[in-house]
This record gives C-alpha cells, structure tokens and sequence, in this order.
C-alpha cells in the first residue's frame, strides 16, 4: 500500500523539525546504550546519575524523560510525552572537542537527543495546581556552598530523608514534586548551591491501623518549616509545557 501524501508530508515536516531543533553545538562523540543498572531491585535500580565536566557528560540509568528535563532545565512536571520515555533507561557518555560551560553541553544534549532519539518537541503554556518553596519568618536553617568551582553537587538519600551536598533549592523542589505528584517552584529568590537534609520520618511515628490516609503534603509543609526555615505553600504555577511531539527508542550507539 502506497502512504497517503498526508503521511509523507508529515514524516518530511517532523524530519525538518527534528534537523531544525538539532541545529547547534554538537558533542564530537556520543554513545547511548540500555542502562547497565540491573532493573527491578528497587531504589538502586531508579537510581540516575549525572556527572559533567568540562568536556564530558555521564548519564547513567536515566530515563529519556530526565535526559530531556536536564537538558531543558525542566522540572518533575513540565515535560509530556509517551510513557515508554519515563520508563527506559538508558547509559549516556557524549564528549566534547574541547572544554566547555555547563550550558552548553545542555545545548549539545539537546541535539543529541533530537538526533539519536528523533526528539521534536513544542512549547505549550499551562496554569495547573502546585506548590511555591517560598522565604519563611525564620532564618533559613541552609548552608551556602561556594567553593569548590562549577556544576551541581550531589543528593543522597532514600525513603523520606534527602541530603543536598551543594545543591541548588531546584533540585530539592524536583524531588518535593515527584513525591507529591504536583509541581514545585522555587521561588526562595535563593539560586545559589547549598548544604541542607531533609527528614521526615519522625513525622510517620506512631500511626495506627485505621488512621487517616497519609498526607505527605502536609508532612512536606511541616517539615520544611521546622527543619529548613522555609514555607511550602499552595499556588497556582505556570508550567510552560514541553510537549514531546515525536521519539524512537535508538538502538545501541
């Protein structure tokens, strides 16, 4: 059966988009593989790491999902697309010709994945409920972390309890919106790194059958509150969408 013209002009207009969105700095070399994490073994296989330097990036068990989110800068929630690119894991090592910024090789990550996944993407503009991590009446129980050069630092963890080892405030509203399902914004106006934990697992103590059901919202605010100095408050957040148009599993490269 011969395709309709509508299919061929569709397959050539998402082939332009994907050259068009790819149209940019490019790592000089790129693998891209099934994740070497063993599945299934519970939070070590849902473990991802990412790991830049100067001329390098390391992904190791990431989803195409947050391949994309850092890539784009995203939160937990301003991505959409299939199901299969919050599920498949993938081992990503790209080197560049020469030293560069964090930025770019964001940018070069960019038309990585537009090339080996064939990734296009639009923008689309949404007001949805959420949460604002936002400058409590106390003084802030953090510590800024200047030292120590560029790049993010780490986050450790399991369960209920996250330590941030110089981290940015994003990344512990990222973690806040997975756990709660909604997106979180940081809006502390605090964009340096920083040394905080999190627990909240004194919070679950003496629960009894029959209970009310967990409110881990509540939970969040509370311990937020008492243990970093900051609020986690209710807000309408503009999430400006990054909508996945098209993308193909790549085989190994």
């Amino acid at each position: 059966m011969r395709p309709s013209l509508y299919a061929v002009l569709t397959a050539c207009l998402l082939s332009w988009v994907a050259a068009a969105q790819s149209n940019g700095p490019v790592f000089d070399e790129a693998s891209i593989r099934p994740s070497q994490t063993p599945q299934g073994r519970g939070l070590p296989s849902l473990r991802e790491d990412i790991k830049t330097e100067p001329a390098r990036l390391t992904m190791s068990n990431v989803t195409l999902n947050t391949a994309a989110r850092w890539a784009y800068k995203l939160g937990v929630y301003e991505i959409s697309g299939p199901d299969w690119i919050s599920n498949d894991r993938y081992d990503i090592l790209a080197t560049a010709a020469a030293p560069v910024s964090e930025d770019q090789i964001r940018t070069m990550l960019q038309s990585l994945l537009a090339e080996r996944f064939k990734l296009t993407v639009h923008r689309q503009q949404k007001d949805v409920s959420g949460y604002a991590l936002a400058m409590g009446k106390k003084t802030p129980k953090i510590t800024e972390v200047t030292e120590g050069g560029g790049g993010e630092g780490s986050m450790t963890g399991a369960a209920l309890v996250f330590e941030g080892h110089k981290m940015p405030l994003s990344r512990l509203t990222d973690i806040l919106a997975s756990a709660l399902k909604l997106p979180v914004r940081n809006m502390t106006g605090l964009e340096g790194n920083y040394d905080f934990k999190l627990d909240m697992r004194s919070y679950l103590l003496n629960r009894q059958p029959g209970d009310p059901p967990l409110d881990l919202a509540g939970i969040a605010i509370t311990a937020i509150d008492e243990q970093l100095g900051l609020r986690l408050e209710a807000r309408k957040i503009g999430v400006n969408m990054l909508m996945v148009d098209r993308a193909e599993k790549p085989g190994d490269n």
